[in-house]
């Protein structure tokens, strides 16, 4: 089922086969050019607002004499930046793209002329549906990340629908001119939607976000991305279970294998489905679930070590049903944030994975599969972290200034508030967005430094250059895993090797250099920045 909108204007949910329902692009079509850019690696140029009064079409864009960058250019739905004419898009080239993509019908007409990524071109939301899924999946992924502003920027609309669905809206006027709106994009799952109504994009989901929820609920607004892009996209964490209590033992049920204590059996390795025993050195037991994210380790010699790697979201739901209940739904989803930021603000990610010890020092982890409840939290919320610099804790019934109390985010939530409530009573303080930094980059904090201070020993020199703009405090150094030393200049990162000797130094210059001038033809000219970067890194 897919969601449409009828003329009649009511919203109904109807066959995907139907195609009986007809829509104005609107906005949606910068969708499928920012989609292009990202499948095609493309490194435009950001946008920038240079006249001294805004242009009516850069209303969202940026203020005059600021930048907009791609994935900004969406959320905000900047229209120049994604003008083809802009992007000197080629329309053979684009053409040829959308029929490559696998589909299960051809690509839709309009889709592949150029000159119909118009707000006014109006389309069967059929084929609109047909267009969303022929995205590729990284492209899909990148856009995701980019519009979760527009799942946050309403708080009604986030309690109705969580962080799942992720949508660009649209408004525009039907052929009596009154005012139609709504969104387009993607559920966790990948699955694509539209939806329609009176009024503007806002007012439409505003009115129909419950009505949306009660249509998805439960099968594909609370799965988190089961398809292949979707799980590259979740960072890992690797548990060690048990942190603080020695293993004595771990047993079959069925008592045919043993690790520990000088019985032979298990061996070391992911533990095989089934039903397991741990005995502690103190004389416990528990009953742990055995599954291939747990592996074994000290079998033979002993004493055995249990460790989980997990994704990012099944490790939080194991949380929630460690440190919380679960069936409290909205503190359960303000604990599921809680747990992922606080992961986020003290691990740090090695070999891929953040690495984290199961102990009330840190968080309580679940050896054992997450309840629903606990995966139903973690998914309404996913990819959701707190952010502003505030310091997140929790405790079991002890609230305090940065610190929620579980006992009294329940009481509250009784009460009638919502996770967002009651994260803001908890940390003042921050600001809930989206998961800072990311897999692809592996930041290198000590390149940063040493660039930030040298920068302020080259201003001078630098100011004196036509087209010289320090790039902003996002400014960030990433270690290079394969490839040639590069600039992306719309995450203002670069990635290098190494930069501890003059070579490396002179390629972190000349990469700076190169955003530094992105705004200018000096920042194409290899032979300027190279001389530059030399007479810098003797400066």
């Amino acid at each position: 089922m897919r969601l449409v909108w009828q003329p009649a204007g009511a919203l109904q949910a109807v066959p995907s086969s139907a195609g009986v329902a007809r829509t104005p692009l609107g906005s949606v079509w910068k969708l499928f050019v920012y989609s292009y850019l990202v499948a095609e690696g493309m490194q435009e140029p950001p946008y920038r607002c240079e006249a001294a009064q805004r242009r009516s079409d850069e209303e969202y864009c940026c203020d005059p004499g600021e930048s907009v960058d791609r994935d900004t250019a969406l959320a905000r739905s900047c229209g120049p930046y994604f003008a083809p004419q802009r992007l000197q898009l080629q329309p053979a080239a684009w053409r040829a793209f959308w029929q490559a993509q696998p589909g299960a019908q051809a690509a839709p007409a309009w889709l592949l002329d150029l000159g119909a990524l118009q707000p006014a071109t109006v389309v069967e939301a059929a084929s609109l549906l047909r267009a969303l899924q022929r995205v590729p999946p990284p492209a899909r992924l990148a856009a995701r990340e980019a519009l979760l502003p527009n799942t946050l920027r309403d708080g009604a609309v986030l309690a109705a629908l969580g962080s799942g669905p992720r949508f660009k809206t649209w408004s525009w006027t039907d052929g009596a001119g009154r005012r139609i709106g709504g969104a387009a994009g993607w559920l966790a799952d990948g699955t694509p939607f539209w939806f329609g109504a009176p009024g503007t994009s806002r007012t439409a989901l505003q009115a129909q976000a419950g009505w949306m929820a009660a249509q998805w609920q439960p099968q594909r607004l609370l799965t988190v991305a089961p398809d292949a892009a979707g799980l590259q996209a979740q960072p890992c964490v690797d548990v060690a279970l048990f942190a603080r209590y020695p293993l004595a033992q771990v047993q079959r049920v069925d008592g045919r294998a043993t690790a520990g204590g000088g019985t032979r059996g298990l061996a070391d390795g992911p533990l095989a489905t089934g039903d397991y025993r741990v005995l502690f050195a103190n004389g416990q037991s528990l009953p742990v679930r055995g599954s291939p994210a747990l592996r074994l380790s000290g079998a033979a010699e002993g004493p055995p070590r249990l460790s989980a790697r997990l994704p990012l979201e099944d490790y939080v739901a194991r949380v929630v049903d460690r440190e919380g209940d679960a069936r409290e739904t909205e503190a359960a989803k303000a604990l599921a944030i809680a747990a992922r930021s606080w992961l986020l603000q003290n691990t740090a990610e090695q070999g891929g994975c953040r690495a984290v010890d199961d102990d009330s020092r840190a968080q309580r982890v679940s050896p054992n599969p997450p309840s629903a409840a606990a995966q139903a939290a973690a998914a309404f919320t996913a990819g959701l972290m707190l952010n502003g610099g505030t310091p997140v804790r929790y405790h079991r019934d002890q609230a305090g200034p940065g610190v929620m109390g579980w006992q009294q985010a329940v009481a509250a939530a009784r009460a009638g508030q919502g996770f967002e409530a009651l994260l803001r009573q908890a940390y003042p303080g921050a600001v809930l967005g989206g998961l800072q930094g990311g897999a692809d980059c592996v930041a290198l904090p000590e390149a940063t430094q040493w660039l930030q201070q040298r920068q302020a020993r080259w201003r001078d020199r630098l100011r004196s250059e036509p087209g010289y703009e320090r790039p902003g405090a996002e400014l960030q150094v990433c270690q290079l895993q394969q490839g040639v030393p590069h600039a992306d200049q719309r995450r203002l990162r670069i990635h290098l090797r190494e930069w501890q000797s003059r070579e490396g130094r002179v390629t972190l210059i000349h990469e700076y250099l190169h955003l530094a001038f992105r705004h200018h033809p000096r920042g194409q000219d290899e032979a300027f920045v190279e001389r530059l970067a030399q007479v810098l890194a003797d400066s």
